[in-house]
């Protein structure tokens, strides 16, 4: 189990909150999250005081801090290529905006769709590459590692086909065709849903 499961479980066990932790320890509530969302790891002195709070020794709160600290390094990797992606996705979307307010005047009624289009689908094919952090963050710990990939395909799979269908329903909207616009957008979602539920149900072990 990595550092950032293992405190979060003692924590849990305890049934307290990351302040009241952060406040018996004199930490801020920022750095236990963080080291609980896996992007920091804590320094000596802060090991010893967890070690000591949870009754427990160092090498059971964190067996191999080398190993820790290289996946703490992915983590803040991941948590920067998914600023990266937001940030382009909306300089994307506010694009799409000024173009097609400027240039495309069939557009300008779609220009929203356009964008939330774009983004889901930078998000899904993000997420299909593997990044599970930047995907249902609050729940993801349910999600064994052997099944990381898979959760990860399907969820990004769905957010990728939402996107697409919202995408083309735009265009199709911007042509006049209202019906099929309407239509194509929510088979799109549908499909998008069905694959993101099946991977909730069958790797998150539930959508909550």
């Amino acid at each position: 189990m990595e550092f950032s499961e293992k405190l979060k479980k003692l924590r849990n066990e305890r049934n307290i909150s990351q302040a009241k932790l952060a406040a018996d320890i004199h930490i801020s509530r920022s750095a236990v999250a963080k080291w609980e969302n896996g992007l920091g790891l804590p320094g000596d002195e802060s090991l010893k005081l967890l070690a000591d709070y949870f009754g427990i020794t160092i090498g059971e709160l964190i067996p191999n801090k080398s190993n820790e600290e290289i996946l703490v390094s992915k983590n803040r990797t991941i948590d920067q290529q998914k600023k990266v992606i937001i940030s382009f996705a909306a300089g994307c979307a506010i694009g799409l905006f000024i173009l097609g307010f400027i240039f495309i005047k069939p557009l300008r009624e779609s220009l929203v769709q356009l964008a939330l289009g774009v983004i889901c689908v930078l998000l899904g094919i993000f997420n299909m590459r593997g990044n599970i952090s930047s995907i249902h963050w609050y729940n993801r710990r349910k999600v064994t590692k052997e099944n990381q990939k898979a959760y990860c395909t399907f969820i990004g799979l769905g957010t990728l086909t939402v996107g697409a269908a919202v995408i083309a329903g735009a265009v199709v909207q911007a042509l006049g065709h209202m019906a099929a616009s309407g239509l194509l957008i929510g088979v799109g979602v549908l499909v998008g849903l069905i694959f993101i539920l099946y991977a909730q149900f069958k790797y998150n072990r539930g959508l909550f």
